[in-house]
């Protein structure tokens, strides 16, 4: 396998930490990238022991949603990743990877500028302990917990507060100027998230297994590298087609897709 993907346990079934471990290892695999809720219900000290035990690294720590829309929101946002950074610190997570939170009434510039002086101190607190805070592009369907959907939009964002962020291929694949985002995104990027998209699909989740739909893959994953990006690749998979198939066999297919398109 490829020595730089990692799953998303979002892309396994609700299971407890040690749990979704097990299930990466027998996949092969280098890294986990786990959700705050269920590395908290675990514990970060005995989730690092269990990490350093069967020798996986963690890639991305799944924050979801910042908030900053009003004054009162941003202090709970920036109390809230200032807590799961502290945890990322405790699992040795490379990055933590997040939306930005809506923007309720604000339109998008000033929504940008409130962004950006909300999360500073978090930014700053990130810097200082060499963990990447990465905001990634979401379908508009998800407007209520982001302001970044276009891969460009969210490059000009992570460029504003100071940050990092993630190419969620699912989200941006169809920009009309993603070759120039990518090459504006690479050197600010802390993970690449990889799925695809299986057309006439209407209703999320829907992602399939690399390589069973329209994204073309084998030219953006190139493209990315080529960029100057070398971190994880996050297998992001989530839906009715992997439940179908099955969590494991369907990530077994999508590494071997990934690996394949990266050896080339």
């Amino acid at each position: 396998m490829h020595p730089m993907i990692s799953v998303n346990t979002l892309s396994l079934a609700p299971a407890p930490f040690d749990v979704h471990v097990d299930q990466v290892v027998r996949l092969g695999l280098n890294a986990i990238s786990p959700t705050l809720e269920e590395v908290t219900e675990f514990g970060s000290a005995q989730a690092r022991r269990l990490l350093d035990d069967v020798g996986l690294s963690v890639a991305t720590f799944t924050h979801r949603a910042f908030a900053y829309a009003t004054p009162e929101l941003a202090k709970a946002g920036r109390e809230r990743l200032l807590a799961t950074l502290r945890l990322a610190q405790e699992i040795q997570a490379d990055s933590i990877t997040m939306t930005t939170g809506g923007r309720e009434h604000l339109y998008w510039p000033d929504a940008a500028q409130m962004f950006a002086q909300a999360i500073a101190p978090c930014a700053q607190s990130a810097r200082e302990v060499g963990i990447k805070l990465a905001i990634e592009p979401t379908s508009h369907l998800y407007a209520d917990v982001s302001i970044a959907h276009r891969l460009a939009d969210t490059v000009s964002l992570a460029k504003q507060a100071g940050i990092h962020l993630g190419i969620d291929l699912f989200a941006c694949w169809m920009d009309a100027d993603i070759d120039a985002a990518i090459r504006a995104a690479a050197p600010l990027c802390a993970v690449v998230q990889v799925s695809d998209y299986v057309m006439g699909d209407r209703a999320l989740p829907c992602r399939a297994v690399p390589g069973d739909g329209g994204i073309p893959l084998g030219r953006l994953l190139p493209q990315i590298v080529a960029a100057g990006f070398n971190g994880w690749f996050d297998l992001e998979i989530i839906g009715p087609r992997i439940a179908a198939e099955g969590h494991e066999a369907a990530l077994t297919r999508a590494a071997n897709t990934i690996r394949m398109i990266l050896s080339a």
